[in-house]
């Protein structure tokens, strides 16, 4: 069995061993049920005969009362009988009948105590098998006691002892055999799936198993593997696009920075022109610096990914912090709130949030819908219920094409209508990405020329 728990041995041969091992024990229970249980038949069989025998003889010597001993003994010598070698009947203690002189039964008052109290007892004296009955007739007791050997059954019980051993030696050959094969069989899927599995690297992750025709539990891991492998593939395709684009984003401050850096050293500059430079130098330093936290963010690094662990804060209060914020920075916009309908409940409107990055998105979403507002105003809809709580974002606005709204929450993207805006293709990339770790929902949709960025949290 300490195979059977050692971690380094092949499920295979695990599984062909405690097969094995099973089907052995089943069988030599079943194999030893089956002969206790002939031999039980033999036994109880063998008493009916004895029985059949004593009464028999009883009836006809003291209740018939046509024959007598001497013709009873010859009917006995000249009967075939496969039961009783000797029968005896007693009236008390006197023997009144003996079917052979030649063999003899052991008996003292004792036995005839048991057969009195019990009416009817079965015991074995050696090899011979004896039964006593207490019978009367007319208030007479009398007393029978039969013994035999029961040769054909004990001839039976050997033949079936040894057909049985044989027969559990081949039942054991066979069954190891077919289980080997079988667990060969069964495994094969499994097999197949290790090859498949060991061809597969980062340089292939688009490889996919078959999810068909190898049973239901190797097919179901297959769908399962599939499915690693799609995120697999999707956070490896992101990884590389995100190296190419950060290097590409990162690039751009950091040319201006060198360039600003040598013309000013290579150049007899003023010091007005010094002071000039040193504004350009701190507005791509800042440039560099939202560029950098943006893609720490984005990059998931810093935050929880479980939203369950955030605190719970109130949906309402977290919009007017951002809307105070967006005020400072736009004080000409005008920033609308309102409610579809009216809480039954303040605990509606709580949610778990991490308020840094919740106020970081809800602060993208404004400035994105002030930045691209046709009038210059912005309305948002709360709407809470008890299944979930809902925001709306909604500026007046040119829509997007059907594939520019397909790539607005695709990091470094930016739609042709933000070209007159100052940005990096970010904003609705992190939001998106800052939601799905507060396991909310964002989509976007174009209504009665309004730009509608709805949120939805569960």
């Amino acid at each position: 069995m300490s195979l059977i728990k050692n971690k380094n041995t092949s499920l295979r041969f695990r599984f062909a061993l405690g097969f094995g091992v099973l089907f052995t024990l089943i069988l030599a229970v079943a194999l030893i049920f089956i002969y206790f249980s002939f031999a039980k038949f033999r036994k109880d069989e063998f008493y009916s005969r004895l029985k059949e025998k004593a009464i028999m003889t009883y009836k006809l010597l003291i209740e018939s009362k046509r024959i007598d001993s001497s013709m009873l003994r010859e009917i006995d010598k000249y009967t075939p009988t496969t039961a009783a070698r000797q029968v005896m009947i007693f009236r008390d203690s006197t023997i009144v009948y003996n079917s052979s002189d030649d063999k003899k039964i052991n008996y003292d008052n004792n036995l005839f105590a048991t057969i009195k109290a019990k009416q009817e007892y079965f015991t074995k004296q050696d090899e011979n098998e004896v039964l006593g009955l207490y019978t009367g007739m007319n208030a007479d007791p009398y007393t029978i006691i039969a013994y035999g050997y029961d040769r054909s059954g004990f001839r039976k019980m050997g033949f079936l002892k040894w057909a049985m051993i044989i027969a559990y030696f081949i039942g054991i050959l066979i069954g190891w055999v077919a289980t080997y094969f079988f667990v060969k069989k069964a495994i094969r899927p499994l097999q197949s799936l290790k090859t498949n599995l060991d061809n597969i690297n980062y340089t292939n992750l688009d490889i996919r198993l078959p999810e068909i025709g190898r049973g239901e539990e190797v097919n179901s891991l297959s769908t399962n593997f599939n499915k690693m492998l799609a995120r697999l593939e999707q956070s490896f395709s992101f990884q590389k696009d995100f190296v190419h684009y950060a290097s590409h984003e990162l690039r751009t401050p950091l040319a201006a920075m060198v360039s600003l850096t040598e013309t000013s050293l290579n150049n007899s500059t003023t010091s007005e022109e010094y002071q000039e430079a040193l504004k350009q130098l701190l507005l791509q330093q800042r440039n560099l610096t939202d560029i950098t936290n943006s893609l720490l963010l984005l990059s998931g690094n810093k935050v929880n990914a479980n939203g369950q662990e955030y605190p719970m804060l109130r949906l309402d209060e977290l919009i007017f912090r951002s809307i105070e914020i967006m005020k400072d920075l736009f004080p000409s916009v005008n920033i609308e709130m309102n409610f579809e309908g009216s809480p039954s409940n303040e605990n509606l409107l709580l949610i778990h949030a991490n308020e840094p990055l919740i106020l970081m998105a809800f602060n993208n979403l404004l400035k994105n819908a002030v930045q691209y507002s046709s009038d210059n105003k912005v309305h948002i809809v709360v709407k809470v219920n008890e299944q979930e709580k809902e925001v709306r974002f909604m500026n007046a606005g040119s829509n997007f094409s059907s594939q520019e709204t397909e790539k607005i929450f695709t990091p470094f993207y930016r739609a042709p209508n933000s070209s007159t805006v100052k940005g990096h293709g970010l904003g609705l990339s992190l939001v998106k990405h800052i939601l799905q770790l507060h396991r909310a929902n964002i989509h976007y949709d174009y209504k009665e020329e309004m730009n509608i960025f709805n949120i939805t949290f569960s």
